[in-house]
């Protein structure tokens, strides 16, 4: 018999670290990522300010808004006011206690920190731009429905729903433990990605915000999402760091 054969458990402690090590980097790839995510998004909500404040885009943003209400129709002017609304602050608020509620429910304590400190942090950011720079709505004669309130740069809607939907999936991709809810993780990662589009473009159809509103609000929504994420993805490597055997490497173990 061999005196060099590798023993069962000597290969199960080299599959292990090997697991570990790479958990680790793919948790450190990940806040690479976002971090970057968060820098350019960032500068690109910053040159969008600057360039509506003083009022640059309004000739643009002011045709684009004629050209979408002269082509109206029947069946968008049904689907865009029902996706706006879902867009609401209510449902949203809604749908994020629901989500904080799960994750308590699972205990993951983690999660309901950043979730929280991303929707909380949302909120009072895009309230501050909104009051900084007090831009006009489009005239209420275009509108489609009615308005929360009257300022409009950048569009809550498309910052809010951002952040509520991306963060949820970045949370349930690194809580997905078997292949079956990775599949399902990937899954909603679309319908997280798609269902902000989609009512940031409906708040431009209902004419309740300028094109550029909702760009800001889209910049300024994934700048953030991403900063969170960053924080998100540093505590999950300290995690990672303490747990030595590799276990929940990018699920917390909370």
């Amino acid at each position: 018999m061999s005196m060099n054969s590798t023993s069962p458990s000597s290969s199960a402690r080299t599959s292990s670290s090997a697991r570990t090590s790479g958990r680790a980097l793919a948790i450190r790839a990940a806040r690479q990522t976002f971090a970057w995510a968060s820098g350019v998004s960032g500068i690109i909500f910053l040159i969008l300010l600057a360039l509506v404040w003083p009022g640059l885009t309004r000739g643009w943003d002011a045709g684009i808004t004629s050209a979408v209400v002269a082509h109206r129709n029947g069946f968008l002017n049904v689907v865009a006011p029902a996706l706006s609304s879902f867009g609401g602050t209510t449902i949203v608020l809604v749908l994020a206690v629901v989500g904080l509620a799960l994750l308590a429910w699972k205990k993951k304590w983690l999660q309901v920190k950043i979730f929280f400190a991303a929707l909380a942090g949302d909120v009072i950011i895009v309230t501050a731009f909104k009051r900084l720079v007090s831009r006009p709505r489009p005239d209420s004669s275009l509108w489609l429905g009615h308005v929360e309130d009257q300022q409009s740069f950048p569009s809550g809607h498309s910052a809010n729903n951002t952040v509520l939907w991306l963060m949820l999936a970045i949370i349930v991709s690194t809580l997905a433990k078997s292949e079956v809810e990775r599949a399902w993780a990937r899954v909603f990662n679309v319908v997280a990605v798609v269902i902000p589009l989609l009512i940031g473009l409906s708040r431009i159809y209902v004419a309740h915000h300028w094109t550029t509103d909702v760009l800001g609000g889209w910049a300024l929504g994934f700048a953030w999402t991403a900063f969170c994420a960053w924080v998100y993805f540093g505590q999950l490597a300290q995690l990672q760091a303490r747990g030595g055997s590799g276990r929940g490497a990018i699920r917390s173990k909370n």
